[in-house]
């Protein structure tokens, strides 16, 4: 045998086992530790490893806001799409929902911050579902080299959360504070206890008044750092004492604050004309009535001096005002010269049971008053006006509101509405409106025929309409350029779906190209989206099919979570559509009994599942 081995000869032992080479780790393995012992990590300079903690923390933030990978909502749709259009976005702030937190998920430290832990941060939770440690707070616990960077990165600690669980002395606020050192804060206080506290637990008591107090003598002196507040509370003696202290004069300018957001949510029970607690019904000013970066205002059930400086601000994007009674309103007069003032910036305006005081017939600027000028009383200019949110309103009072508001960028419309006949507030937003003429901002084109609110809609959603059925089919009509449509049917009568099925009735036979021997009629020509609730999946399925016969398909369906779909009808949705998928709805979408409202014209819609025909007996 020659002493050269050929290639195929296996080195052996003398015993004859196989000799198994001792193979050479590859250099610079990412997945093979260093033989030293070193970490690669700690070489990089500090400010790259700030800047990576920093986007770690805010994609963890982003993931717990849209839960994971949890249902879409019609807000998070509506956000997606906001995004492309220019100069207009759904503020979202920087507050953000992080309800049920608890004690032991923090670090709050006392001394120095490089070593010393509070005795929250030593004890132990009880289980892993106990505690869910923010990603700032996991990173400056893996060794102390990370734990000194991650301090000295004040922007990782710039929102701070309080939940309805946490006390005095609120050391982690403390920490926060600290260690934002300059920047402007995100916070977002939540006084109700959350819902997810386990039976077995001891449940705690809502937060007193003295730990409220407490807490805001923390806050307060940093009010010029505020960029944005965010306050929930479920007793309207809390909300009282958070606006009792902001409104004292040895409060600084909220200098940076852009998003201010207070949310009163104590029930009531039926309609009340007057607020309740006469005590706690001063008209109070905060911040001295200094803000001046003020963009987003959101007071929900909480009023304030209507006439404060920061209301009437050029720079505001979004208002919306909701659950007020008449008497702790804002009269026309003012509410007409916030909406003047913020005109040429204002994107969003939503107005649930609020608005103006007052009837209509006194939505009305006198002559001889400082505010009187010949074009006093002509509609209101808001030009940027892309989203528009009315709910719980009058009939008359919603007309009258149309009226006196000129929306030419008008884009998405939602529609709230639940006692009463709406059929004249249809009627009216379906005709054609002459406001942009009699305004100055004529169209483009003298020959352009003048269009109805609804023509230039792209997004609506329906949580409430009572009105006639020929008022829905004329709705329907007119929204040529709809996009997306939201249907709430736990509060609508079936038309509102019923009506959108082609006529004739396609019999569906086989499963070929669109069929372009017939004419169909069909409504929302443009209609790519759909999110309904109350709906069972037999009835969406046969509505996407038809709409795919005719050659008008649609792209993306959302139903509620709750929704009656069998597994052979959630499969077939997701191969004839771009996307399928389930949207989370809202807490007053309360699903009806049988003897719902929509029950009651389904019997006009039969559709046997057998074998896929459609029938409809409706003229």
């Amino acid at each position: 045998m020659s002493a050269e081995q050929p290639d195929h000869i296996m080195d052996t032992t003398e015993n004859g086992e196989l000799r198994v080479p001792c193979l050479q780790e590859p250099q610079n393995n990412p997945s093979v530790p260093p033989s030293d012992g070193s970490c690669p990590i700690n070489r990089l300079p500090p400010e790259i490893l700030s800047l990576i903690f920093e986007h770690g923390t805010v994609a963890a933030e982003n993931f717990e806001e849209v839960g994971g990978e949890g249902a879409m909502t019609w807000s998070e749709f509506w956000e997606h799409h906001a995004e492309y259009e220019e100069g207009f976005g759904e503020q979202k702030g920087r507050a953000q929902e992080e309800k049920g937190e608890h004690k032991t998920e923090v670090i709050g430290e006392q001394g120095s911050d490089s070593d010393g832990k509070c005795s929250e941060c030593d004890s132990e939770p009880s289980s892993e579902s106990d505690v869910h440690l923010p990603f700032q707070f996991i990173i400056s616990r893996v060794c102390r080299h990370w734990r000194t960077v991650a301090l000295e990165t004040p922007s990782l600690w710039t929102r701070i959360n309080i939940s309805g669980v946490d006390r005095p002395p609120y050391e982690r606020v403390n920490a926060f504070l600290a260690r934002s050192k300059s920047l402007p804060l995100d916070i977002y206080i939540d006084s109700e206890l959350p819902d997810d506290l386990s039976d077995d637990e001891d449940v705690p008591t809502e937060p007193s008044e003295a730990d409220l107090k407490e807490l805001l003598a923390l806050l307060v002196p940093h009010v010029p750092r505020w960029g944005s507040i965010e306050v929930h509370v479920e007793s309207y003696e809390h909300m009282y004492t958070f606006l009792k202290t902001l409104s004292d004069p040895s409060v600084p300018p909220a200098s940076q604050l852009q998003v201010l957001r207070l949310y009163h949510h104590e029930e009531s029970d039926g309609d009340i004309t007057t607020f309740p607690k006469s005590e706690f019904s001063d008209h109070l000013t905060l911040f001295s009535g200094c803000a001046p970066r003020l963009q987003n205002v959101s007071l929900w059930g909480v009023h304030v001096d209507w006439t404060q400086s920061w209301l009437h601000s050029p720079n505001l994007v979004e208002l919306e005002l909701a659950y007020h009674t008449p008497g702790v309103r804002p009269d026309w007069l003012t509410f007409s010269a916030m909406l003047h003032v913020a005109a040429p910036t204002l994107e969003r305006l939503s107005l649930e049971s609020s608005g103006p005081s007052g009837s209509p017939c006194e939505w009305t600027i006198e002559p001889g008053t400082r505010e009187w000028n010949v074009d006093a009383n002509n509609p209101i200019l808001l030009p940027k006006l892309f989203q528009l949110e009315l709910g719980f309103i009058p009939p008359l009072d919603v007309i009258s509101l149309f009226r006196r508001l000129c929306m030419p960028s008008l884009k998405a419309l939602t529609l709230n509405f639940d006692n009463g006949d709406y059929t004249d507030l249809v009627t009216y937003l379906a005709r054609p409106t002459t406001t942009a003429a009699t305004t100055g901002i004529a169209a483009s084109s003298t020959k352009e025929q003048p269009r109805s609110f609804l023509g230039g809609l792209e997004f609506l959603k329906i949580a409430g309409l009572p009105c006639s059925e020929q008022s829905v089919e004329k709705m329907y009509s007119e929204l040529v350029n709809l996009d997306a449509l939201n249907l709430s049917m736990d509060h609508l009568s079936f038309p509102f779906f019923g009506s959108l099925h082609p006529q004739p009735t396609p019999t569906l036979e086989g499963s070929g190209p669109p069929d372009t021997t017939v004419s169909y009629r069909v409504l929302l020509p443009r209609l790519t989206t759909l999110f309904i609730s109350n709906m069972p999946g037999y009835n969406v399925r046969r509505f996407v099919h038809e709409r795919q016969w005719v050659g008008v398909p649609l792209r993306m369906v959302f139903v509620e979570e709750n929704t009656d779909i069998t597994p052979e009808e959630e499969n077939w949705l997701k191969e004839n559509l771009e996307k399928f998928d389930y949207f989370e709805g809202s807490d007053d979408e309360d699903v009806y009994e049988d003897d719902s409202v929509s029950s009651s014209y389904v019997s006009s819609y039969e559709w046997d599942v057998d074998d896929d025909s459609f029938e409809s007996d409706v003229e």
